[in-house]
């Protein structure tokens, strides 16, 4: 009976906790008259504390869009809550008797941290009724970026270490679409330091997700990431990390060789390693991109697999 009603307060608990930002932790604790308490945060408490892991289903949302102006005379803002520029695309799905302002369909690009005016909608004759329907898409990033980096990229771990490449450029087990064909996975056990392979600013991360296996509709959209946009506009990718070994928060500037998180095997993944990937918009759609590793000799090589990279 008590572990029953222990579940059902868990349950309560997981309910009341489960969409809440900060509630990817439970506390527990028994006081000394036999209590249990449950909290999202950590508590100021000599009791001993068992820590439940919430499991988190989604990456948190950072674009939302909202009328700021009147019922009837509509003002559609974006929020963007990332740490780069985000594209969106408005589409008018129905429409009597309305025009806006730009004419939709429409795209426009919202700069990083900030809510920007995007469509204006008024009745063409106000004196008659008049409705709309809309939708919106959006995609990371600038689609001007271009990819100039100003040298070879480092690779993204720590100075004197070696790991192996396990899958490369066009890999068939996983880099066979336009998001990761030009991504490589390099072979390292979990909690090695994952550190910027270029200077750039935290666009985006994922720290919350646990566990990794190879059941791809369960765990496609669970892996921890780090996401950095570099200054020419493209995004560098750092994937399949460990539970809440992020150190930096989006809009953190980072330098070539920062310790950014752990690797770890988070997410659709056969094993430890690390997932590094450089991508941009193209078209409302992220695409990967060619890049090539620094070398001894400070020269560029295109990554292959099994070779072993170092960081000099």
């Amino acid at each position: 009976m008590e572990g029953a009603r222990l579940l059902k307060i868990f349950l309560f608990i997981f309910i009341l906790f489960g969409n809440n930002a900060n509630a990817e932790k439970i506390y527990k604790y028994q006081d000394e008259r036999g209590v249990y308490h449950y909290s999202n945060i950590c508590p100021d408490t000599e009791h001993p504390l068992d820590v439940i892991q919430v499991r988190v289903d989604k990456v948190e949302k950072r674009v939302n869009v909202s009328n700021v102006g009147t019922e009837r005379e509509p003002v559609l803002s974006v929020l963007n809550e990332y740490g780069g520029p985000i594209e969106v695309e408005f589409n008018i799905l129905e429409e009597k008797n309305i025009f806006t302002t730009p004419q939709l369909p429409a795209r426009l690009v919202i700069p990083s941290l900030s809510k920007k005016e995007a469509v204006r909608i008024w009745p063409i004759k106000k004196d008659q009724s008049w409705a709309y329907r809309y939708n919106y898409r959006y995609c990371l990033g600038d689609p001007k970026a271009e990819h100039l980096p100003p040298k070879p990229y480092r690779a993204p771990f720590q100075f004197g270490r070696s790991f192996r490449i396990s899958q490369a450029f066009h890999g068939e087990y996983s880099h066979n679409t336009p998001l990761n064909e030009y991504a490589i996975d390099i072979a390292m056990p979990e909690r090695t330091n994952v550190c910027a392979a270029r200077d750039g600013v935290v666009m985006d991360i994922a720290n919350d997700f646990f566990g990794g296996g190879t059941d791809r509709e369960d765990y496609i959209k669970r892996a921890n990431f780090i996401r950095i946009l570099h200054d020419d506009g493209t995004m560098a990718v750092y994937a399949h990390l460990s539970l809440e070994s992020i150190r930096v928060g989006i809009g953190r500037k980072v330098y070539e060789g920062d310790i950014l998180a752990e690797s770890g095997n988070t997410g659709f993944s056969s094993g430890p390693h690390l997932h590094f990937a450089i991508q941009k918009n193209n078209g409302m759609q992220l695409i990967s991109i060619p890049f090539k590793i620094e070398n001894r000799k400070g020269t560029g090589v295109t990554p292959s697999k099994n070779m072993m990279l170092s960081v000099y």
